[in-house]
């Protein structure tokens, strides 16, 4: 059975199979180091049963605070599955993780950019609930578009007590 646990500093040399694959932002290590000290908590690795312990996905996330009137919002800086394990449910178990650490964290929505081509990507998210919030033109090297996707967190309304109209 899949298990998700937080991502550790040792992780970061194990999973070069995952970091390599052709659908994946290549990060320096430094950018991986950073992230697990800033944001943790928010960074989950999925490892496969078995004595191997195979690297099958991960992803990374941050909370940034945005104003007073906004709150804060989620950020998925990195997220990747090993070919071998996609369609398997382990991208969604990663991304319903980071929702539900933020959500406990108070953010009002999460968002992500994504490469406009990556369709079955674009699909996976639109399933989760993120939505199309914008295209960023050359926003990759290459130059590709990317997509801004966001889901927001619902929160309970909080229930005001009426006032008298005088």
């Amino acid at each position: 059975m899949t298990s998700l646990r937080e991502m550790r500093f040792d992780d970061l040399f194990k999973f070069n199979s995952l970091v390599f694959d052709a659908l994946t932002e290549v990060y320096s290590l430094t950018f991986f180091v950073e992230h697990l000290l800033e944001f943790p908590g928010l960074s989950q690795i999925a490892v496969a049963p078995g004595p191997e312990g195979r690297r099958m996905g991960y992803i990374f996330g941050k909370k940034e605070n945005l104003s007073k009137k906004w709150g804060s919002q989620g950020h998925i800086s990195a997220l990747t599955v090993s070919a071998e394990y996609r369609r398997l449910g382990v991208a969604t178990a990663l991304m319903n993780y980071f929702y539900k650490a933020l959500d406990l964290r108070g953010a009002s929505c999460i968002n992500l950019f994504m490469r406009c081509t990556n369709l079955v990507a674009y699909h996976l998210y639109c399933s989760l609930g993120y939505v199309h919030q914008r295209t960023v033109l050359d926003y990759y090297p290459e130059p590709e578009n990317a997509f801004e996707m966001r889901k927001y967190i619902r929160r309970p309304m909080e229930v005001q007590a009426p006032t008298a109209i005088r």
